[in-house]
This record gives C-alpha cells, sequence and structure tokens, in this order.
C-alpha cells in the first residue's frame, strides 16, 4: 500500500455522488432535447457501458500492482 491509496477515503463523498448524477441528468437532458428519446437511452447506454469499463478497468489496474508489489517483494 503507497501513501496515496492510504489517504483516499474507503467511501465517496455524497457530494461528489450528488454532482455527478447532476451531470448525467443534464447530458441526458441535453441528449433528449437536441435528438429523440431513442437516442438519449443509447447515449445512457453507452455512458453506463464506459463507466463500467472505466471500473473494471481501475480494479484490475489496482489487482495487476498488488501482484507486481507482492512479487517484486519477494524477490
Amino acid at each position: 500500500m503507497n501513501s496515496a491509496s492510504a489517504v483516499r477515503p474507503a467511501h465517496r463523498s455524497w457530494l461528489i455522488v450528488a454532482a455527478q448524477t447532476v451531470v448525467f441528468l443534464q447530458l441526458l437532458a441535453i441528449a433528449y432535447l437536441l435528438t429523440s428519446a431513442w437516442v438519449t437511452a443509447a447515449v445512457a447506454a453507452g455512458v453506463a457501458v464506459a463507466v463500467l469499463a472505466v471500473r473494471v478497468l481501475s480494479r484490475a489496474s489496482r489487482k495487476v500492482d498488488e501482484i507486481f508489489e507482492e512479487e517484486l517483494r519477494r524477490q
């Protein structure tokens, strides 16, 4: 564990989650106003897939870092 991960809180602040929710809903509102409901649904699905991919890749990156750190300590 490095010092950066030790400083981060275990959970995110409710303020950050609320702000991200507002931004996401505004993005969908803009997409709906400029296009149609189907395009808005596609944008929402695309954003959901992107968020999921970022979370999965971040988790995998942390796991790889842990494995490398553990293996380097053994040598």
